[in-house]
């Protein structure tokens, strides 16, 4: 099996839709309104510490959207120019599932985190890499 990535070759419009795509999935995956509250609770935060917390928000975002941008540029230049959507959504589910959320998985071992919030944090990787996937593929069809 030979696996190549050329970077020539990625479409950097569908990258940045697929981006855009997990930013917003994020902003929606941890609102209150879905698992925000869950999340909250599984690390032991609470809102007002929360808010009190001396945190630069738009340095976090900038951060967390630059790295989204990482990860679908080398989801696209693994897919290679000819993905379609269904094959894209399929390398996407198994990149979130048996890499970021795995990964993710070894460090809460050892960090002693709980089961709830590996599901909402590892959950969140393997639904916003296959969106990814799927975008990824969609657009280059």
């Amino acid at each position: 099996m030979e696996i190549t990535m050329n970077f020539g070759l990625v479409n950097w419009i569908p990258v940045l839709a697929a981006t855009i795509a997990a930013f917003v999935l994020g902003g929606i995956w941890y609102s209150p309104m879905v698992f925000g509250k869950a999340w909250i609770a599984a690390n032991g935060f609470n809102i007002k510490s929360m808010k009190e917390k001396d945190r630069n928000i738009a340095l976090m975002f900038v951060l967390a959207f630059v790295l989204q941008w990482l990860t679908a540029s080398l989801l696209s230049a693994v897919l290679g120019p000819n993905a379609n959507a269904i094959y894209g959504l399929n390398v996407g589910l198994l990149v979130g599932s048996f890499f970021a959320a795995t990964s993710l998985g070894v460090t809460y071992i050892f960090e002693s985190r709980g089961l709830k919030l590996f599901m909402i944090n590892g959950g969140y990787y393997v639904v916003s890499i296959a969106l990814m996937g799927y975008i990824l593929g969609s657009l280059m069809e």
